[in-house]
């Protein structure tokens, strides 16, 4: 690891790849577990003070708000890809350029998707089949939620160009003091002050706006290799457009991946309110073990990144074989919280003492949380090729995730109902992980340094 006077970084281009992976993603892992446990916060606040109807209509847009931050999460992380090779490089005209055009990429997509959804959000909850006693409440919530696009954007944008030089840590206190505040504002907006779904959507928004204030301040301040100038937009044509296609790559990546899960909602909705509940309950609780996922992934492009930049390819592989042994770890304790927890812990997440809410929540973590293992493969190996420079196979595999999740919402859920929802996302994961693992064994050359045309020996 290197230390500048300025801030820290860490240079992954050499040394062993299961620490510095280790190293690296623990704050991103700490930062998105705070997240997770701030959303069942969240939740369970709504859950109780509000009911189980207030968590319909958070329910009904959960995967459309899923689909603008994954789209912010992956837009950034791809347009951050240019960032890292240029810092592992060590080409610092290039990394201004990188961050110069990151930031008016970023910003760009922010207000286009801003005033995009804002147009389109009521034909979007209607064809999404939202009840229509759920329909109003839901609106306003996700126009709020929209309304902060930027705030989500920038700070997403701000943590990747930190991420890329190595520092995974300052996001994590950022977001820190985000959760606390969000939960804080929760209490107030949703009970004192009595602004209902609308008061969790206000201090959701109103908390990412700090995250992102902080995390400007401390670029500012401590990290000039990550300032520009105006001169810096003069570049190549081809340059921008590779930065462009990188982020695009990665923002429909996971964007494809969600609009799948919107047309899933979309059936989860036509089975009714007490679903709906039940799929928050079970969803949110899930989503706390795939957290290791979007830190072991992220932090499995930047190492790929930074060693292509550096023309160390023979430690690609090894990476990835750390990073999906990392969450092996996880995965252990999620399957023993599954077995003996599940009810117990929809139960305490949604507030509710409907049997057949907690039933059901509980019956999605039994079913998703054992299959596991595709989607750490999936994930890893994907973040992998993007930072190899592949963006069309993980593209692919995306859309196969959105044609598997298409078919069983318009075919299978009608006729097999909840139950179907829950082996959706297993059985497209087992299907993507096939094929990436195909398309990784076909470029297994690029995974040779192409200087000694072999691999070095090192230690994991």
């Amino acid at each position: 690891m290197e230390k500048t006077k300025e801030a820290r970084v860490l240079d992954m281009t050499g040394g062993n790849s299961f620490r510095l992976l280790l190293v690296f993603a623990m704050p991103l892992f700490m930062g998105n577990l705070l997240q997770q446990l701030y959303n069942l916060a969240d939740t369970a606040i709504a859950g109780h003070l509000l009911g189980d109807s207030a968590l319909a209509q958070i329910g009904v847009t959960s995967a459309l708000y899923s689909l603008l931050t994954n789209f912010a999460f992956g837009m950034n992380n791809g347009l951050a890809l240019s960032v890292s090779r240029s810092f592992g490089a060590g080409n610092q005209k290039r990394l201004r350029q990188s961050v110069c055009w990151m930031t008016i990429l970023s910003t760009s997509f922010a207000f286009l998707m801003m005033i995009l959804f804002l147009l389109l959000r009521s034909p979007i909850l209607v064809a999404m089949q939202v009840p229509e006693d759920t329909l109003q409440p839901a609106l306003q919530y996700f126009t709020i939620i929209l309304l902060g696009i930027p705030f989500t954007m920038a700070y997403n944008m701000e943590s990747a160009m930190l991420q890329s030089v190595g520092n995974s840590i300052a996001p994590l206190f950022f977001l820190l003091a985000s959760s606390i505040l969000n939960v804080i504002l929760d209490i107030l907006f949703m009970g004192p002050f009595h602004f209902g779904i609308r008061g969790a959507a206000a201090a959701t928004i109103l908390s990412q706006a700090v995250s992102a204030l902080l995390a400007f301040i401390l670029i500012l301040k401590r990290y000039p290799q990550l300032h520009f100038s105006a001169k810096d937009r003069h570049t190549g044509k081809d340059f921008v457009a590779g930065m462009l296609g990188a982020g695009m790559s990665m923002a429909l990546m996971s964007a494809i991946y969600n609009i799948g899960s919107v047309v899933l909602q979309g059936s989860i909705n036509a089975l009714g309110n007490l679903y709906i509940t039940a799929q928050v309950g079970g969803r949110k609780l899930a989503e706390l073990f795939y957290i290791p996922g979007i830190a072991l992934g992220t932090s499995t492009a930047t190492y790929v990144s930074q060693n292509v930049g550096a023309e160390r390819r023979s430690r690609i592989g090894r990476g990835m074989l750390s990073a999906i042994a990392l969450y092996g770890a996880w995965w252990i304790i999620a399957l023993l919280f599954t077995i003996f927890g599940a009810e117990d812990a929809v139960r305490m997440i949604t507030g509710s003492d409907n049997r057949e809410v907690i039933r059901n929540g509980a019956l999605y973590l039994q079913i998703s949380i054992p299959m596991i293992p595709p989607m750490a493969v999936l994930v890893i190996v994907r973040n992998g090729l993007q930072g190899m420079g592949h963006s069309v196979s993980p593209l692919i595999c995306s859309s196969l995730e959105l044609i598997g999740k298409v078919v069983f919402a318009l075919f299978v859920v009608p006729v097999y109902g909840y139950f179907a929802v829950c082996i959706c996302e297993p059985v497209t994961w087992v299907v993507c992980c096939i094929f990436i693992l195909v398309f990784l064994f076909l470029v297994r050359r690029e995974l040779k340094d192409t200087t000694e045309g072999d691999y070095i020996n090192e230690t994991i």
